[in-house]
């Protein structure tokens, strides 16, 4: 009996620890506006974004421009002296040239006695889906208020530069630009962007430039709630996204992101509205930012950018919270780490033999059996994630992120606790929960010792829950029947794997919902080996059991059928439904198109044939198509001003005002030059492959586009503006859908050949 209750003792706590772990990731309560001066107050900052996010924003709008000079007027309001900052400038990604006119403001709050500049980043534009209330308007409202708490306290020693990015969302431009034109070379400059991919959330630190040591050591000594871990800044080093810090990494200069990612639902929709903004988020970034600025703004900022005198940057920091303490350390100890890890992991091997709890060939069978349990936990998440798509088709197109995904990410974990028990429960009797217990952490301490490698700074995340496990296991191993000495060591050897993993668990919903299994695999990865330790606690016999697998199983289906039923669309979470009006100016044929592949009943009132290539839409999907009545507007041009061999110029325009362009075609083009009126000419080599030119912010008198080509060309020119209310046969979306993320719905394509 009294074994019984130990264990149970110990899973209670196990489960409080791992509780109060999330809760401690919550961001701090918002702060009110009647807060002393000095102070950041997200309700202060609300009212920015209240009052600029109440449309979408795109490049070259006129709510993108009302917004430029709002922030202007306000920043002069703050006494500073702000200028726009009228340029160009050119990206290519993914074999995508866009280009664009952008508008930067940029203002200064000089320093007594600088070293260098503080530099404070955010963009003001927005997607076409939605008003971008969070992304990025949030950042806006952040800058603004932390630079009038800057002025009400007492003034920094270094210059404190306020960046406002335009085009951001249409390839980073405004950042480029500010980068090729703005960045001091010589003069010491670090750059804090402040992002958001979600509406709430806590204010994660997920990006640095590399040889972060000294930036992390006064962001850990300065904010009052420090959010994020340098596993974040590892992983996203492997990703292919960018933000308008990008630039500034790309050149070599130091800087800092931060975001808040929680629910991504409305990410880029029509629901990134200030209602849904959370102050709480709001209040994080804001406080973080004031205070990490007050503390780089006295400090020499040439130890943080080397670079500057043409040093090469210091090393990094492992950084990450236990339980609400911020822990630090040079990353160069990551192999130390993995190595103690690993050490530990092979001494309770060797312990769990001499005491006959476990064999040589029963850990590696275990070990493998881990591994496989891994593996099985990953198709499990996405098996989970397909069936959720074949009872509710449309998830296909608005996921992996949906409005109430409570109970998914409830059958998520509990999926995790099935393949969990299930392990534990066929290892039982044969090789032995102790076997499973050295098998998995040695699997651990091992994958440890390869992110040392490729990752360092993420080695904290396995090695240090290693060490706690094994030396908790170790202890149960030698206090045999006494119960009352192996469940509080136990516990205590669990604390950094429930500290650290559980949370990491959590946050994976928000960075890929449930559709690629990460949160199955999260979980699982820490259950396994908790779970077997648990099961190597005293205990009255060694039966074998799958009831609690079973019964957990059919728990996944019952929250997977609710959150089926609970997650149906309507007003206050309405699907996306993609919609388009495409008109081929070679024919005079219209239609409608969406990429859905599962389109609502209102998108299948429009389109009706089947999916397939269509070459007056610029996307490369297959789209389904119905017919539409053909719009009385002239098509774009691209006049040829000259040809040779080797090269073309073409005057691009729109007759219609429309305010993006698109040149793309079958052609080997090696490079491209872009020339907006009384803007600077932008160039760009090209990769190799079908060009595809975005222009944006297209002025009335057009853009002049000289193309290094070699062999035929073959082009089409696309124009595309906004909104659909105008379109003969068009009607309002029901309550309970919107328009799809991004840029590509709601559009209206004039498409034309172009002959060279």
């Amino acid at each position: 009996m009294h074994a019984v209750i130990g264990r149970l003792v110990a899973v209670v706590l196990l489960a409080v620890i791992g509780v109060y772990a999330v809760l401690l990731e919550r961001p701090p309560d918002p702060v009110p506006a009647t807060a002393p001066p000095a102070e950041f107050s997200a309700e202060r900052a609300a009212t920015t974004v209240d009052q600029l996010a109440r449309e979408p924003r795109p490049v070259g709008s006129p709510a993108s421009d009302v917004a430029r000079d709002a922030v202007v007027a306000r920043l002069r309001a703050e006494g500073l002296d702000p200028r726009v900052e009228p340029t160009a400038a050119l990206a290519v990604e993914e074999g995508q040239a866009r280009a664009a006119r952008v508008d930067n403001v940029v203002a200064t709050l000089p320093g007594t006695a600088p070293t260098g500049a503080v530099v404070l980043m955010a963009h003001y534009d927005s997607v076409t889906a939605g008003p971008g209330a969070a992304d990025d308007m949030s950042g806006v409202a952040t800058l603004l208020e932390t630079v009038r708490a800057l002025r009400a306290g007492p003034p920094l020693r270094n210059d404190v530069t306020v960046v406002i990015t335009d085009g951001e969302e249409a390839g980073l431009l405004g950042a480029r630009a500010w980068v090729r034109d703005q960045l001091p070379r010589d003069r010491p400059t670090v750059v804090l962007n402040w992002e958001a991919r979600g509406v709430e959330g806590p204010s994660l630190l997920f990006e640095t430039s590399p040889g972060n040591a000294g930036l992390v050591d006064a962001w850990a000594a300065s904010v009052p709630h420090p959010r994020g871990d340098s596993s974040l800044v590892e992983i996203y080093r492997f990703l292919p996204n960018d933000t308008d810090l990008s630039p500034v990494l790309d050149a070599g200069r130091p800087g800092m992101n931060a975001a808040f990612i929680d629910r991504p639902y409305q990410y880029h929709t029509p629901g990134d509205v200030p209602p849904n903004l959370s102050r709480a988020s709001l209040q994080n970034h804001g406080g973080n930012a004031l205070a990490l600025t007050r503390a780089l703004g006295d400090r020499d900022l040439a130890a943080l950018d080397p670079t500057a005198s043409g040093q090469p940057p210091t090393g990094d920091r492992t950084y990450f919270a236990v339980l609400g303490v911020l822990v630090t350390y040079a990353s160069v100890w990551a192999w130390a780490v993995a190595g103690l890890a690993l050490v530990l992991a092979v001494v309770l091997v060797v312990v769990a033999r001499a005491r006959q709890r476990a064999t040589i060939g029963g850990v590696v069978g275990a070990a493998l059996l881990y591994v496989l349990g891994l593996v099985v936990a990953v198709a499990a998440g996405i098996g989970l994630w397909q069936g959720l798509v074949w009872f509710r088709p449309a998830y296909a197109d608005i996921g992996p992120f949906v409005g109430r995904p409570g109970l998914y990410e409830a059958a998520a974990g509990v999926l995790a606790f099935v393949i969990t028990t299930l392990v534990v429960s066929v290892v039982r009797r044969r090789p032995g929960a102790v076997a499973l217990a050295a098998g998995a952490l040695l699997v651990l301490a091992l994958l440890s010792v390869a992110l040392a490698v490729v990752a360092p700074g993420s080695v904290f995340l396995l090695a240090w829950p290693v060490v706690g496990l094994a030396l908790g296991v170790i202890v149960v191993l030698f206090a045999g029947e006494r119960p009352w000495l192996a469940v509080p060591v136990f516990v205590l050897g669990a604390v950094p794997a429930v500290a650290l993993l559980i949370p990491f668990a959590v946050a994976s919903y928000g960075v890929a919902g449930i559709s690629d299994g990460l949160p199955v695999l999260a979980f699982t990865l820490v259950g396994i080996p908790i779970g077997a330790g648990l099961s190597a606690l005293p205990r009255p016999g060694m039966a074998r059991g799958y009831a609690l697998p079973i019964l957990a199983f059919v728990w996944v289906l019952i929250l997977a059928g609710g959150g089926l039923q609970l997650d149906d669309p309507d007003p206050r979470t309405p699907y996306g439904s993609q919609l388009a009006y495409v008109l081929d100016a070679e024919d005079g044929t219209a239609r409608w198109i969406t990429t859905d592949t599962a389109p609502a009943d209102w998108t299948r009132g429009y389109v009706g044939e089947p999916p397939a290539p269509l070459e007056a839409w610029h996307g490369d999907e297959p789209v389904s198509r119905g017919p539409a009545t053909p719009l009385p507007v002239p098509p774009p041009t691209a006049t040829v001003l000259s040809r040779t061999p080797d090269t073309l110029r073409l005057q691009v325009v729109s007759p219609r005002g429309a305010p993006t362009v698109i040149l793309r075609g079958d052609l080997a083009a090696r490079a491209v030059t872009v020339t907006y009126p009384g803007r600077p000419v932008l160039s760009s080599p090209l990769e190799p492959g079908p060009l595809t030119l975005r222009l944006e912010d297209v002025p009335p008198e057009g853009v002049l586009v000289d193309l290094q080509v070699t062999g035929p060309v073959s082009l089409r020119v696309d124009d595309q503006t906004l909104g659909l209310a105008g379109v003969p046969g068009f009607t309002p979306r029901p309550p309970d859908l919107r328009q799809a993320r991004g840029n590509s719905s709601d559009v209206v394509v004039v498409s034309r050949r172009v002959a060279v």
